[in-house]
């Protein structure tokens, strides 16, 4: 199946065990200046330390959905809970291969198509609710959890449209559409929480990175190109123009004001109700 490399490159990038935006418990204290990649790994455990919280206290076993390299389901088995891996992606298989050496059980498909005998308390969505079309997920959520089972996610979610076509607008489910849907396929929810301030200072350190490192190199390189190769650089211009446009568009990304506009990062506890 296809690699996200995206995420690939977060992986090799950031070293860390997880590929999640992590959480900040004071991000109004924040010196980017003084950032440390430890720092950013140590949100990025934070993250999950946080969002196991939510896990309640009869819940024992845990199918991990869109597990990415296996640090969620590697502190959640830690924890003493009987956890499976369920991911698409090839990249992700091999990670996770290595990591456990056939320990855990895997299995490598999309939520959607994914066929079980097993039944599960608890299905965790972390980052991969986007992933994963809406009825279909609730559908298959609703088909494989015990009764009285729990479905938790923490992901991000559009609750505000206008006009444009910001990148925040894509790959994110409609809150209020996601929400109504739990509802029609029988999931109370009975816990949230809106950490969109806790997991903006990721965003705010790669624009930081991205402005006080790549961009100036990026300059540079240009300028050192239209220098000494002016033909190529002309050359260069007119074929890579376009993309080159369409990438900058992208640095919307890492922008946070950009996504508290459009987005909310949330935690949602629901309870498969036995109707």
């Amino acid at each position: 199946m296809a690699i996200d490399n995206v995420l690939k490159l977060y992986s090799e990038t950031i070293r860390s065990e997880f590929l999640h935006y992590g959480y900040w418990n004071n991000p109004e204290l924040i010196d980017y200046n003084k950032v440390t990649l430890n720092e950013i790994k140590t949100a990025q455990n934070k993250y999950i330390e946080n969002l196991s919280s939510y896990i309640p206290n009869n819940v024992k076993t845990i199918l991990d959905v869109g597990c990415g390299i296996g640090g969620n389901t590697k502190f959640l088995i830690n924890k003493g809970y009987n956890v499976e891996a369920l991911s698409p992606d090839d990249y992700q298989k091999s990670i996770l291969n290595k990591k456990f050496n056939g320990k855990i059980i895997f299995h490598h498909t999309k939520f959607e198509d994914y066929i079980s005998q097993n039944k599960y308390d608890l299905i965790l969505e972390s980052e991969s609710a986007c992933y994963i079309k809406i009825e279909k997920g609730f559908k298959k959520a609703k088909e494989i959890l015990n009764h009285g089972g729990y479905l938790l996610v923490s992901d991000y979610f559009v609750y505000f449209r206008d006009e444009t076509k910001n990148p925040h607008l894509k790959s994110s489910h409609d809150l209020n559409k996601y929400l109504s849907s739990a509802k029609e396929y029988g999931f109370k929810l009975i816990k949230e929480y809106d950490q969109t301030e806790n997991t903006m200072p990721t965003l705010d350190y790669a624009k930081y990175f991205f402005e006080r490192f790549i961009n100036p190199s990026l300059e540079y390189g240009i300028y050192s190109l239209n220098k000494n190769f002016p033909k190529i650089s002309m050359i260069f211009k007119k074929l890579a123009s376009s993309k080159f446009n369409k990438k900058k568009e992208q640095l919307k990304l890492i922008n946070s004001n950009e996504f508290r506009k459009y987005r909310k990062y949330m935690i949602f506890l629901f309870q498969k109700e036995n109707i």
